[in-house]
């Protein structure tokens, strides 16, 4: 997440809000109140959220006992474009909306208005006054969407052998709450799935409509548009229906690509960029593809880590940033004068991977193929960035090597996070983030021995000789490689730590190996990160430092915004507990 919460508005009428507050009687159990001052721990979980026994294990539960069989496969796309929202004009190029110095056209759901080619009569929401919007999320609050240059997608792609399924579910969306995860795995059930797992990702679209709350019109106003979450949904366990049903025969490549090499001593830093010290950034991108019998792509799975926030904050395109770029080079190829290189074909799904600390394009100059530098937050420089990493996730495929007997097998885990954040409590109470709350007595004020829980979720899936691990938020690369000892800066433009930050990170206390891709002990290891939930960044706890006035409402001094946006310093060692519980023998 990046400038979700415009904190300083917090000081003063939330923050006393959060002490003198009982919470509330929530309508349906969520944000404020329903059901809060129970003690629900969760399947295999503890009230303080220490894990117990895995709950889920395939092959060998029920309905999933044996996964002998050949690999099966199948893959599908729905549009998730908001299907309605109104159109507006810039007027001062802000990129934000002002109801006094901007205006809304009140074209209806088509945004044709009727001097416009095309219109044929007013649809609904035109000319009644009211700003049908779709609230863009990622940056700061009132940012409609104004147009579409490419479309929100919802792609699944479903692999089986024997009796265990599972479906990876990709979302162009900024983050996606547990619950609603639920939600999906439901819908997917209802449209006739009969899959195992379905893991459901946000690819963290800086781009796309709110799916959270938090970028409204103003900071205050939910900025989710429930009808649009409902359709998203829908379409989301549609589309897993879909795949199941399309499944085929299919062998397995998988390989990896170093995103550092091609471009000498800039390295990594031509795609992404670490903003936080220390500078730590996994070079690699993984990539495998599913091949049906005949030969053709069904799917090519892409695993690398950055943020889709290439067109910044004064977009009001509706895109998925450079996510777009890279399915489409992987799909259809590239054409470039110094690199032309053809597609795979198929459907093409990114898996974001460890974007915390954070990984960002912004601030850095892109180098397309043909040499050609693209700096600005433009289109442009989005589908570069998108080209090259895709180029590179077809050369993974390319040198990869094909799986023999290939099997489909996870683990689940149920778990608790404490909701330590003060900022992020008020956001519960106020019915911003609508999600279940629990373990707290919301009949006296949240304080340090009154904290309220969310209930999320971690998996291992293991194909063939690939491993995924599911993290619930934004994790640091460095807890999925290590990297402390400054082995894994990837480019001479930058130290690893700069010398004249304040509150640099002691690394020295940073904790030791083996870390998450070591642990998962496969072939080719991968982090999905935001898998199933999105909580915040996800911050090492050796260097995780508060403001000592205003903890999370204001930024430490140094490196340290990623905190404000954290729910609490005791997430990682919870996420790190489970991890080691999914990986065990």
């Amino acid at each position: 997440m990046r400038d979700v919460l415009l904190l300083s508005c917090l000081s003063a009428g939330l923050a006393a809000a959060l002490t003198g507050c009982s919470g509330g009687d929530g309508d349906d159990g969520k944000a404020a109140g329903g059901g809060a001052s129970s003690t629900d721990s969760g399947s295999g979980a503890t009230d303080s959220g220490t894990p117990r026994a895995l709950e889920r294990v395939c092959p060998g539960d029920a309905g999933c006992e044996s996964n002998e069989g050949p690999l099966l496969a199948g893959a599908a796309v729905r549009d998730v474009t908001p299907p309605c929202f109104e159109s507006w004009t810039d007027l001062d190029g802000n990129g934000e909306y002002d109801r006094t110095d901007d205006a809304f056209l009140d074209c209806g759901c088509d945004r044709l208005c009727p001097e416009d080619e095309g219109w044929t009569a007013a649809d609904e929401g035109e000319a009644d006054g009211v700003f049908q919007a779709t609230w863009l999320a990622g940056f700061g609050q009132g940012r409609p969407g104004a147009t579409i240059n490419d479309p929100i997608e919802a792609r699944a792609v479903v692999v089986s052998s024997g009796d265990t399924a599972v479906a990876l579910v990709t979302l162009d969306v900024v983050g996606w709450f547990y619950d609603d995860t639920l939600a999906i795995r439901a819908a997917a059930e209802s449209a006739g799935a009969d899959v195992d797992l379905v893991v459901v990702h946000a690819t963290h679209n800086h781009e796309g409509p709110d799916t959270m709350g938090q970028w409204g019109e103003f900071f205050g106003k939910r900025g989710v548009d429930e009808a649009y979450r409902q359709f998203l949904i829908d379409e989301a366990g549609a589309a897993v229906a879909e795949a199941a049903a399309g499944r085929q025969p299919v062998t397995l490549t998988v390989g990896a690509a170093d995103t550092a090499a091609p471009f000498g001593d800039k390295g990594t830093r031509n795609t992404v960029r670490d903003s936080r010290d220390p500078v730590i950034i996994d070079e690699l991108v993984g990539a495998a593809a599913l091949v049906a019998e005949d030969g053709s792509t069904v799917a090519t799975l892409v695993n690398w880590g950055n943020h889709p926030e290439v067109l910044s904050d004064e977009n009001t395109a509706i895109t998925s940033d450079f996510v777009h770029y890279l399915r489409t080079a992987v799909e259809n190829g590239v054409d470039y004068d110094a690199r032309s290189q053809p597609g795979r074909g198929g459907t093409a799904l990114f898996l974001n991977a460890a974007v915390g600390g954070l990984m960002t394009p912004l601030g850095i100059t892109v180098t397309d193929w043909d040499g050609v530098d693209h700096s600005a937050s433009d289109f442009a420089k989005a589908r570069a960035l998108g080209d090259l990493v895709g180029a590179l996730a077809l050369d993974a495929v390319d040198s990869g090597t094909t799986a023999t007997d290939p099997r489909v097998a996870f683990k689940a885990q149920t778990f608790h996070l404490k909701v330590e954040n003060i900022a992020f409590q008020a956001l519960f109470l106020a019915g911003i983030f609508d999600r279940e709350i629990l373990n707290y007595d919301d009949t006296r004020p949240l304080s340090d021995d009154n904290v309220p829980e969310v209930r999320t979720e971690m998996d291992l899936v293991e194909l063939g000789p690939l491993r995924l691990l599911t993290v619930p938020g934004e994790l640091t690369p460095e807890l999925a490689i290590g990297g402390y000892d400054g082995s894994r800066v990837n480019t001479t433009e930058v130290p690893f730590i700069d010398p004249d930050s304040e509150n640099p990170p002691d690394v020295a206390s940073a904790p030791e190996g083996p870390y998450l891709k070591d642990q998962m002990a496969g072939e080719h290891n991968w982090i999905i990160g935001l898998g199933n939930d999105e909580v915040g960044y996800l911050v090492p706890p050796y260097d995780y430092i508060l403001d000592e006035r205003s903890p999370y409402i204001s930024e430490a001094p140094g490196d340290h915004y990623e905190e404000t946006n954290s729910i609490g310093p005791s997430t990682v060692p919870a996420v790190l507990e489970t991890a080691a519980l999914l990986t065990a023998d």
